[in-house]
């Protein structure tokens, strides 16, 4: 493993030197706790990935998993903006990342394009609903540390983890972590300037529950009144998700709306 990291600062270096990253602050860790802090000592412009990590972090609380080495684990420090802004931003960055990927690794189109997008900021398999990534964004002051976890190679998952990796949507594609890495760079940068109404309308338009059978909860209470089960006809990122439930037409707020299951469209879902 640590064989394949020798050319990774230097490959980040140079990737960086055409953006806004600052070159002078790329951090390559064989193992790190977490990617996120050394990100946010370092500040804006800085770089930080890890072959390994041992206490990654997702949104509300929970673990990121890449105690492998089979997958990308990066932190990237940028100047604040909106956390929903920055949400959008670097889940677009993300999957236009990895199909960029895989299309220069022989992919077609439609074959890149299984990669898609989960309301709020995950990457999932299209087909299958799996996740193949996520996206932690926390903000203070000036400066917002984006985290991002793509799996890349297959991997056996803990229990209780469902996801699958860029390495199991297409036989014979498997890029390398490094070639994420440089494409994340180029496409975050990118994306950190677009205007939001750009970057709502293309997250909704590659949403990949949209047409598909889902669960929201809304808010955070477990009792099952909160439960809206039905069709998912249209997602704005910015207002609400609008269900075809069984008791009619369903309005989600965005600021309250979880996505605990999904049934892709034209998948029947699990016999119970």
């Amino acid at each position: 493993m640590h064989e394949e990291l020798e050319d990774w600062a230097d490959r980040l270096e140079a990737k960086a030197a055409s953006t806004g990253f600052d070159p002078t602050r790329v951090r390559v860790f064989a193992t790190c706790d977490s990617t996120q802090d050394p990100a946010r000592d370092l500040g804006i412009g800085s770089i930080v990935t890890t072959a390994r990590q041992s206490a990654g972090r997702g949104r509300l609380g929970r673990a990121w998993v890449e105690d492998q080495g089979t997958g990308v684990a990066v932190s990237l420090g940028l100047k604040a903006k909106p956390p929903e802004h920055a949400c959008m931003a670097v889940a677009v960055a993300s999957m236009k990342a990895v199909r960029g990927v895989l299309i220069d690794r022989g992919a077609t189109v439609e074959q890149a394009e299984q990669v898609g997008l989960k309301f709020p900021n995950d990457l999932v398999d299209r087909r299958g609903g799996r996740k193949i990534g996520g996206i932690l964004v926390e903000v203070s002051g000036d400066l917002a540390v984006v985290g991002i976890g793509i799996n890349i190679h297959p991997r056996e998952w803990p229990a209780g983890i469902e996801g699958i990796s860029v390495g199991d949507l297409i036989p014979g594609v498997t890029p390398s972590r490094i070639e994420i890495l440089e494409r994340l760079l180029i496409e975050v940068d990118r994306a950190w300037s677009l205007p939001t109404d750009h970057l709502d309308a293309t997250f909704a338009a590659e949403h990949a529950p949209t047409g598909g059978r889902v669960e929201i909860r809304i808010g955070e209470d477990p009792d099952p009144s909160t439960l809206v089960s039905g069709r998912l006809l249209d997602l704005d990122p910015r207002r609400r998700l609008l269900v075809e439930a069984d008791q009619g037409l369903v309005e989600v707020p965005v600021d309250r709306a979880r996505i605990l299951s999904w049934t892709p469209h034209g998948l029947r879902p699990p016999a119970t």
